[in-house]
């Protein structure tokens, strides 16, 4: 007989399973997903771990030692301090002196002195006698003291007696005036040292020759005297510094300023 298929009649809802069943199940499913999340956030989430700290005790340690008394070490250094010291001073002496050997060694090279200044030469003197002055007929050129003649041997007699003496160039000084005085010295072997001085004036004539006069006097020493009138000269101008002068006895005599 043939079979046939059985028939399958759905019931209403309110039929099945009780309603407190698949509210059950709904509370159960939420629950596990609730647990499974949970679990997820754990292994995601890091967590805090818990610390266990254990103390321990340990003795304290022994105290350092003292340090060391500094004394010996600083004295130690300060002699070495002060013989360092000593050295030093000796080489710097020995150099200063080796330095003042090298210095008095090489003295520096005075220079040359330089040349005196010139000396001003002072003006020579003007002529005794200039030509312009004696044609002037300026007696003022006379003042001074004037050498007459030279040193000669002459023949002087006094007393009835003659004897030749050294007689020595003779001396003549005037003054502005033309007035002056006139010497004469003799040296006698028997007579000794004669001196004879008489006054002088002196003119010039109209020819620009120069005269002088003088009177007798006697000399020196007693018992002898010079002439006057023949010891007169007339004098004529031979150039700046001579003139010749012929006294009465027909003798001539240099004139030069002393």
């Amino acid at each position: 007989m043939a079979e046939h298929p059985s028939e399958i009649v759905a019931r209403p809802a309110g039929r099945g399973w009780p309603r407190w069943l698949a509210a059950l199940l709904f509370g159960l499913l939420l629950l596990l997903t609730l647990l499974i999340a949970s679990w997820f956030l754990r292994a995601c989430v890091p967590v805090d771990p818990s610390t266990n700290l254990t103390t321990f005790e340990t003795p304290a340690p022994p105290a350092p030692p003292p340090p060391a008394d500094p004394t010996s070490v600083l004295k130690a250094s300060l002699d070495d301090a002060a013989a360092d010291e000593k050295k030093l001073k000796a080489e710097l002496a020995a150099l200063e002196a080796d330095l003042r050997n090298k210095v008095a060694q090489c003295k520096p090279v005075e220079p040359p002195k330089p040349p005196p200044p010139p000396v001003a030469k002072a003006p020579p003197p003007p002529p005794p006698l200039p030509a312009d002055r004696w044609a002037q007929k300026d007696l003022g050129m006379l003042q001074g003291c004037w050498r007459l003649g030279r040193d000669t041997q002459g023949n002087m007699g006094g007393g009835g007696r003659s004897e030749s003496c050294a007689v020595k160039a003779g001396r003549i000084c005037f003054q502005a005036n033309g007035s002056g005085e006139r010497q004469s010295t003799a040296v006698c072997p028997g007579t000794g040292t004669v001196t004879c001085t008489a006054p002088i004036t002196a003119r010039f004539g109209n020819d620009t020759s120069l005269g002088t006069t003088q009177p007798a006097v006697r000399c020196s020493p007693t018992g002898t005297s010079w002439t006057g009138p023949p010891n007169s000269l007339t004098c004529r101008r031979v150039s700046d510094v001579l003139a010749i002068c012929r006294d009465r006895l027909n003798f001539e005599h240099e004139f030069r300023r002393e």
